[in-house]
Order: C-alpha cells, then structure tokens, then sequence
C-alpha cells in the first residue's frame, strides 16, 4: 500500500476509478465501438449528441470512453460465442441489446460480401478492405460483419432443419437477424451471382425477402433435410415440363391471360400485351433450366436480364409486372387439362416464389 502511494505521489497520477455490479454499458458508446468509430471520434459524437456530456471536461470523458471500449473488447469473445456470455458470472446483466447490436449488419456491406460470389475464405477476408473503401464503413465494423457471418456460417452447416431456427438457437439473435443471416449463408453456399453491380433494380431488403422464400419453397422436405440444400426433384419436374406441356397450352394461357387483362385493366399501356407474351416464354425458359446448377446460380442475373431489364426499359413498373405474373399462373391453371393437373402445382410453386422478387 505504501509503494503504491509513494508512486502515485512521485509521479503525481490522477485516478479515476469505477467498480459496477451489474456492469454498466452505454448502448450508444457501444453501438460506436462495433462501427468502428475512434475514441477520439466517439468523444465527440457523445459531446454532439448527449446533452449531459457537456457537464464533463473533455479528459473526463476521454477516460470514460477508453474505459468502456476497453470493458467492450474484454467482453467480445464472449459475444462471439453466446451460450458463454449467458452463463458467464463475470456478466451480470441482460445482454439480448448488445448482442443484436454485436451481430447488426450494414445493408451495403452485406451485399458486398455476398456479392463478391466467394465462399467465407481468408482470401474473401483481404477484400473486406476494398469493400470499407467503397462503401466508407469504416474496416474495424467490415471485419467485424464478415467474421460474424462466417462463424455462424461455420456453426450451422451440415446441421439438419432449418437454417434461421438453428442460429436463433445458438446465438439468441431477432428473427430478422436471422433470417437476413440465412439467406447471405445460402446465396454465399450455392454461390449465387448477386452483384450490385449486375443486379441494380435488386435492392437488399429485397434480395433477402425472395431468398428466404426460395429457402422456403424449393428446399427438399422430410427428416434430415436442410434448406440449405435444393430440391433437385422439383427442378427435375419443371424441366419436365418443357416436354410434357404442348406449346398450344402454353399459348392458350397467354392468350387468356391477354383478354383477362384487356378486360379487366383497359388502361393498360399497350406496349404491354406485346412485353407479356416475351415475359411468358422467357420466364418458362429460365424455369426450364434450373435443372443445371450454373443456371440456378445465374437465376438473379437471368431474371433481371430477362424480365426485369426490359420491362422497365419499357417503361412499364413492377405493378405491371406482379399482375402480369399473377394473371398469367391463374390463366395456365384454367387452360391446363385434365391430364395436365398434374403439373399445375410444380408451375404455381415456380411461378408463385419468382414473383415475389
């Protein structure tokens, strides 16, 4: 005790010292840490955006801040792996906010990463650099959101049921988080081509949405099964249809849907009627293939080259779209006969998860 004070007078130290129990964490000093915000950076934000930081001189704050990131770095291989963070005596609090915080994800880097077309490598991990550069989140929270997505990735795969059941499981996240989690796992898994760059009218929300009910609906089915993997044998029955389904049914169900639509929406362009025939046997066509598995990896690219690109190039918007998807599979339901009721539900089934993207 002596020495210390002798020290402390030889070197005239100022101390500033806390002890709480429960830990005591500030949600926003946090959600700076994890976006990779400086401490010098974070003082300032605090002096912007909390009125009660002005009472403290800058070097007060400046110790809170580097003390609370120090308490938020020994706290982070707890939050990687979170049955431990649970049944850990050392934290004593409700930890659910800043595990959902630990485990956010920004919806341009997200993107980034599955876009690049890679699965979770080291070779991937050196151009999260690029990607920090390019869509100014800063590298510290681009690390962060790719080590995040290939930990969970490493713990899920090969396991059995659901994929966003089995995170939620584990790692206690929002049933958001973890559907968003699900689908980057199954685009990264399959390789599916999601650039930006070549999918500009995909949106993330969107690319997420249209994943999750692919993972939903064209996964195989019974015990042991995964929606991670792809139901082959539907693939297999739509490609069947090319052969099994003569082109006069196909044409009737266009023409149907034509007068269904005439009727109905008089005030539709007319460029329209003429898109929709393209629409019906371009769709068919990408269906047809699925079979192989570098066109189902192609699917985003295909239906935007396809049906997405041209219909807005004329002009038409994606209400057009939906109701011309919607009317045409009701229009092959009513033309299909009745030996043909047996491909009924493999065409709704493909035709109704496109058009949800």
């Amino acid at each position: 005790h002596y020495f210390i004070q002798s020290n402390l007078r030889m070197y005239k130290a100022d101390i500033i010292s806390c002890v709480s129990d429960p830990l005591l964490i500030e949600e926003d000093v946090f959600n700076m840490w994890i976006t990779g915000i400086t401490v010098d950076g974070a003082v300032d934000k605090r002096y912007q955006t909390d009125p009660t930081c002005s009472t403290f001189d800058r070097r007060t704050l400046q110790l809170d801040t580097e003390d609370q990131y120090q308490t938020f770095s020994l706290l982070e291989p707890l939050l990687k792996k979170p049955p431990a963070l649970a049944t850990s005596p050392v934290v004593n609090m409700h930890t659910d906010t800043i595990l959902q915080q630990y485990y956010s994800l920004d919806p341009v880097v997200a993107r980034e990463l599955v876009g690049r077309g890679q699965k979770m490598t080291a070779k991937l991990r050196k151009d999260v650099d690029s990607i920090s550069e390019k869509t100014g989140i800063p590298l510290k929270s681009c690390l962060r959101q790719y080590d995040n997505i290939r930990r969970i990735y490493k713990e899920v795969d090969e396991k059995e049921g659901k994929v966003a059941h089995n995170i939620q499981r584990y790692y206690g996240l929002s049933s958001s988080l973890c559907q968003q989690y699900a689908a980057i796992i199954y685009i990264i898994d399959n390789r599916l081509g999601v650039a930006s760059r070549k999918l500009p009218n995909l949106p993330y929300a969107g690319l997420i949405k249209c994943v999750v009910i692919i993972m939903s609906e064209w996964c195989p089915l019974g015990e042991g099964a995964s929606d991670m993997d792809i139901d082959r044998s539907f693939f297999k029955e739509l490609h069947s249809l090319k052969d099994r389904v003569p082109d006069t049914v196909l044409h009737s169900a266009i023409n149907q849907c034509s007068e269904h639509l005439k009727r109905d929406h008089p005030d539709l362009p007319k460029i329209f009627m003429s898109e929709l025939r393209k629409l019906a046997v371009k769709l068919m066509n990408i269906g047809y293939s699925l079979v192989h598995t570098k066109d189902f990896t192609d699917i985003f690219i295909d239906l935007d080259e396809c049906i997405v690109s041209p219909w807005v190039a004329a002009g038409l918007h994606s209400a057009h779209l939906e109701l011309a998807l919607r009317v045409f599979m009701d229009s092959y339901v009513a033309s299909a006969s009745t030996g043909l009721v047996s491909t009924v539900g493999v065409f709704e089934k493909y035709v109704r998860t496109v058009s949800t993207c």
